[in-house]
């Protein structure tokens, strides 16, 4: 698989995940990952903007793919929130069920090391 096909699987992932926070912060991806904490309206909040936040990087990066740019801004800006997402969730520690640590794991957690071994790729 190409280093832009992979770009492009994660971004669109980054997309559906966004949007779906963004637009429904307590009904799928926010109670999965916080529990029920996700009910209360500060935390709709702050799963919004960080919904947001998915969802523009993953337009951002579908653009640069489009035009066929570098995307080694984009792949670091997503590795960055990736990365403070899977620290955030471990550090909260039994705040978070262990369904949500498992899932910001795999999903964050692997999308942080798959884009960090991409930049490797895309620098050369």
């Amino acid at each position: 698989m190409s280093p832009r096909t992979l770009v492009a699987g994660i971004a669109l992932g980054r997309l559906a995940l966004g949007a779906a926070l963004a637009l429904a912060p307590r009904k799928v991806v926010g109670p999965g990952w916080i529990g029920a904490e996700a009910e209360r309206p500060a935390a709709g909040t702050l799963l919004r903007a960080v919904g947001a936040r998915d969802v523009a990087l993953a337009l951002g990066t579908l653009s640069a793919l489009r035009a066929g740019s570098d995307l080694t801004a984009w792949v670091v800006g997503g590795a960055l929130a990736d990365g403070t997402d899977f620290a955030a969730t471990l550090a909260a520690g039994s705040a978070i069920p262990v369904q949500g640590r498992a899932g910001v794991g795999l999903l964050a957690g692997g999308a942080l090391g798959v884009q960090l071994g991409l930049l490797k790729t895309l620098e050369s």
